[in-house]
């Protein structure tokens, strides 16, 4: 027997569906997951419910999860893997601006495909908060990549060289973090593209102007 009781040989494990497709009952519950965190939160979240949303019974949850905590890694893992795809999207452009200005697009560009997961990003931070012993991989991700940007926007004399690189940084993830939650909360229609494009003219204008900083 492999770990957690399953046959070795990709035998029909308990509670595992008749023909069923793994990967694709996997995500099926993930997506379900996803619903129900950004709805109710990680301390309401059941594996009950979360069976219920998937049309799934709790057994094949189990099968693929052992706990709720085992769950919730899987969507932080998922979730991490989406920032950093943006972070190397951002890190293919040169200079300061550019880079914020990709990252906040691949960021609009994912939450045009996958709603789902740009909320979860957003209460991601909620639930580091709420539950410190949750692992906050996601959080951590777009705050280094903030660090490293400032810092050598400041390098390349972008930035004046008194500036505060921990507080800029600070500054920028709130922003980030804010529409993201302003939008995801919203029961109407947003447009993130357009507060995007706005939020290019602010930090372009009044961040970081295209002339060099004088010391």
């Amino acid at each position: 027997m492999t770990p957690r009781g399953r046959p070795r040989g990709g035998g029909r494990g308990p509670g595992r569906p008749v023909g069923a497709d793994a990967a694709q009952t996997r995500e099926r519950i993930v997506r379900a997951a996803y619903e129900v965190i950004n709805e109710h939160g990680y301390a309401a979240t059941t594996f009950q419910e979360v069976a219920k949303r998937s049309g799934l019974s709790r057994p094949t949850l189990n099968y693929y999860f052992a706990t709720r905590e085992d769950l919730y890694g899987a969507l932080l893992k998922q979730a991490h893997d989406v920032v950093t795809r943006c972070i190397d999207v951002a890190k293919q452009h040169e200079g300061t601006l550019d880079q914020l200005r990709a990252y906040i697009d691949a960021v609009v560009a994912v939450w045009d495909r996958d709603r789902a997961v740009v909320g979860f990003l957003v209460n991601a931070r909620l639930e580091a908060c709420r539950h410190p012993g949750l692992p906050a991989a996601t959080v951590a991700a777009t705050r280094g990549f903030l660090d490293e940007v400032v810092t050598e926007a400041i390098a390349r004399r972008e930035l004046p060289p008194h500036t505060e690189p921990a507080a800029l940084a600070e500054l920028l993830h709130a922003m980030l973090w804010g529409i993201g939650a302003y939008t995801g909360w919203q029961r109407r229609a947003v447009d993130l593209p357009g507060i995007a494009k706005q939020l290019h003219k602010v930090i372009g204008s009044g961040l970081l102007p295209d002339a060099e900083c004088e010391v």
